[in-house]
């Protein structure tokens, strides 16, 4: 079984509901754990939407138009949120996909095919990283593979030779655009991997890149 966020939040009619059901949402990424570094800026968005949310809800209460269109506004913003974080946990949680079940999402599972079968992951041919011109951040790119769902990056700022010397930087739902931040300046060198249903895939050959 395969566990899937429900999308049902798009057909929340009622205006209190839909508040209700954000404000979980809200309440819920706060308290999971080891959340991908990729759904930070979405997170702070959502939260201020949210915020925002809550004080218009309650001020059409008394049926102002101009209110009530901004109520509107604001919630179709968050929608375009909800479903982009969603993609963003699933493709994050694929080896773990129990810990959507305290993201405060509706949760379902889905019965996988057993009669299906799926080509091994290769390792990226064109896995690539450069400099992305800003303090502490890369960009780094590689072609798309049938049947990979998420991209791992790892980097490493000693011996790329050295095994313990790598460490996970993100998961990323698009190989073709994976921006990292926060990484400390100097030579650092990358590696990247695709992972489907089956797990992870071959690591890439090492890139490099200096940064500043």
């Amino acid at each position: 079984m395969q566990r899937r966020i429900k999308r049902d939040f798009r057909q929340t009619s009622s205006p209190a509901k839909f508040l209700a059901f954000c404000m979980k949402v809200q309440h819920g990424l706060a308290d999971t754990p080891n959340l991908p570094d990729s759904i930070a800026p979405l997170r702070q968005q959502y939260s201020e939407k949210v915020d925002s949310l809550e004080t218009t809800y309650h001020l059409s209460l008394d049926g102002g138009r101009s209110v009530i269109r901004e109520r509107e506004k604001l919630s179709q913003e968050i929608v375009m949120l909800l479903d982009q974080m969603a993609s963003v946990l699933e493709a994050a949680f694929i080896q773990n996909p129990d810990a959507l079940l305290t993201t405060g999402f509706i949760v379902t599972q889905e019965r996988r095919s057993a009669s299906r079968v799926r080509s091994p992951l290769a390792a990226p041919p064109d896995f690539n990283v450069a400099n992305a011109g800003e303090r502490g951040r890369a960009l780094a790119t590689a072609s798309t593979l049938r049947g990979a769902l998420v991209h791992e990056v790892q980097i490493n700022q000693k011996d790329p030779a050295v095994e313990n010397d790598w460490f996970h930087k993100a998961i990323f739902p698009d190989s073709q655009n994976m921006v990292m931040e926060s990484i400390a300046a100097g030579l650092t060198f990358f590696r990247m991997r695709h992972q489907g249903q089956d797990g992870p895939g071959p690591w890439s050959g090492v890139a490099s890149t200096t940064i500043t």
